[in-house]
């Protein structure tokens, strides 16, 4: 069997933000870490990737508050604050490019998880070939009668650097995000690793 066969033969979970450079990145980089560390086991049953999109009305509102991303949007790299915090656990994703999702994406993936509400609208809204295993991380792992079921602000903007074309957050903000993200992954692993052995069961 090829590399690319045993690959597309794995489950595949897939971690949805809005530019794929900060929120998702790190989420999917923590779960293959603690995967590798706790659950060696499953490590090879198990394709962890991330993606972005940009929910139509985000840019919207980006526009009418005066913020241009630059396009493309993808293909970048990770914002500092991701690389800052996962080289800090060990990873270096300094050479990591950001990538949209894509309908090919949708159809391999056996779990969706978006970090907040409106991506996760306008992922059903755009290929509604995702209900059924899309939730949002927040309520995959804690139940949809959570209050909030955002990682993150799904409507801030931030200040973009003209030279560099980064993202710049208020120093609390990416804080916050990846205070969240971990708690997800702390207390929802028991619940990842039954998912994953009873797909992979099946």
């Amino acid at each position: 069997m090829t590399e690319v066969s045993k690959i597309r033969d794995r489950l595949s979970i897939l971690f949805v933000c809005c530019g794929n450079r900060e929120r998702s990145v790190i989420a999917e980089n923590l779960f293959r870490q603690r995967l590798k560390n706790d659950y060696s086991q499953l490590s090879d049953k198990i394709n962890i990737e991330s993606a972005g999109i940009f929910p139509r009305s985000y840019l919207e509102h980006a526009r009418k508050n005066g913020v241009l991303f630059e396009q493309p949007y993808f293909n970048k790299v990770p914002n500092v604050y991701a690389i800052a915090f996962l080289a800090k656990k060990g990873m270096d994703i300094s050479s990591y490019r950001s990538r949209q999702i894509n309908r090919k994406m949708i159809i391999e993936a056996a779990l969706i998880l978006p970090v907040d509400q409106r991506i996760k609208d306008e992922i059903l809204q755009i290929y509604p070939e995702s209900l059924g295993k899309i939730f949002t991380l927040k309520e995959f792992v804690f139940g949809s009668d959570q209050a909030d079921l955002d990682i993150g602000d799904s409507m801030k903007l931030p200040d973009i650097d003209k030279k560099t074309g980064a993202w710049i957050w208020p120093n609390s903000y990416p804080l916050s995000y990846i205070t969240d993200i971990e708690k997800c992954l702390l207390n929802g692993m028991e619940k990842f690793i039954d998912y994953i052995q009873g797909k992979n069961n099946k």
